[in-house]
């Protein structure tokens, strides 16, 4: 018998700019990116009314050839059949292989066009453009993107990094207030897991933050993009320290399946699940300091809710966990507070799921 060994290495450079009404520089990037003059721009409904256009002028002034991929709003479409749309449109386009990708929208367009990029003809250039406070300080960095499943939320995905992503913090200026706490949320969590000045300073400025002042609003995404980056660098694949970035996630992800991502949106479902994550560290014996009086501050001033609602069936919940990435035959594994700024990867085996479940939903 013989064995033969093959080596890969992936490297990949991902450039992040972070300004204020950047649409020519935007262009101008792509040009000296050397990109092909044939694009892509994946948008939905909804953010194709306020920022398709501006975008388009731009681009076909500069001489790229721009096709309009236009898809439903929500989580809901987040799913195998709008991708299929996606790919029979790119491919009518006769987009080639070094023909870029522009998501311009929220997590749920980053995740998509994402995921197309990255499986059609094996992966074509990506660009990401991101309209929500959720998808400019999580959903565009570190190169993660999916679709749901029936059974789960992200059960389909790949690794696959944008080779540009551009933030326009003018975009803020037209957000509704509800989502603009959605994102707010992710950037709470990364206080809580690397950063409780970070953490104090959202507590602080939570009024400057509402109103979208922004200067304010570019040191936040700034300041989120650091801490991100610094988990996402050294573990693209997401096998080690990367997972602290799940902190609330398990659960969070488990409740939106529950209410058939309809009852909660996802930076509800991912406040509750921080607040549950507090309450299973207690339980274990993990948590040194409670910091839930502040985590719950926030959400309330944000509008969000600190408890779980009556309707999730704990059932259902506990199926949806069962769906979980991280679950192994070892058992589930969960981040956990061990204090503000500090968390632990805790094992749980299959036999005490339940009772784990039961301390975490008493929030």
């Amino acid at each position: 018998m013989e064995s033969q060994r093959l080596v890969f290495k992936r490297s990949s450079i991902n450039e992040i700019i972070l300004g204020n009404d950047i649409v020519k520089e935007i262009v101008s990037r792509l040009l000296r990116f050397r990109a092909s003059r044939n694009c892509a721009v994946v948008t939905s409904e909804t953010i194709a009314k306020w920022y398709l256009q501006p975008l388009l002028s731009e681009l076909r002034s500069r001489g790229f050839a721009v096709s309009e991929i236009v898809v439903p709003d929500g989580e809901k479409h987040k799913n195998f059949e709008t991708a299929s749309t996606i790919l029979s449109k790119l491919c009518d386009a006769k987009m080639d292989r070094d023909c870029p990708v522009i998501a311009l929208g929220g997590g749920v367009i980053c995740d998509l066009a994402g995921f197309v990029a990255s499986i059609y003809k094996r992966g074509l250039p990506l660009v990401m453009l991101p309209t929500s406070l959720l998808a400019m300080v999580d959903a565009c960095i570190g190169g993660k993107n999916g679709i749901n499943l029936a059974q789960g939320k992200n059960l389909a995905g790949t690794f696959y990094q944008p080779f540009f992503t551009a933030i326009d913090v003018s975009v803020l200026r037209t957000l509704p207030l509800n989502q603009l706490a959605y994102g707010l949320v992710e950037a709470v969590k990364h206080g809580a897991i690397a950063d409780t000045a970070y953490f104090r300073f959202i507590l602080k400025n939570l009024n400057e933050i509402k109103s979208k002042q922004l200067p304010l609003m570019q040191r936040l995404i700034r300041r989120s993009i650091h801490i991100k980056k610094s988990f996402v660098a050294g573990d693209e694949l997401d096998q080690g320290n990367r997972s602290h970035l799940n902190l609330g996630h398990t659960f969070g992800h488990a409740l939106e399946a529950a209410g058939n991502y309809i009852r909660l949106h996802h930076g509800e479902a991912v406040g509750l699940g921080m607040l549950m994550a507090i309450k299973a560290a207690a339980a274990e014996g993990i948590l040194e300091d409670d910091y839930s009086q502040g985590l719950k501050a926030i959400l309330t001033e944000l509008g969000l809710p600190t408890s779980l609602p009556a309707e999730l069936d704990k059932k259902e919940i506990l199926l949806n966990l069962s769906q979980d990435k991280k679950k192994s035959h070892n058992g589930y594994q969960f981040i956990l507070p061990k204090a503000l700024g500090r968390t632990t990867i805790h094992q749980i085996g299959c036999e005490k799921i339940e009772s784990f479940l039961d301390s975490a939903m008493k929030i």
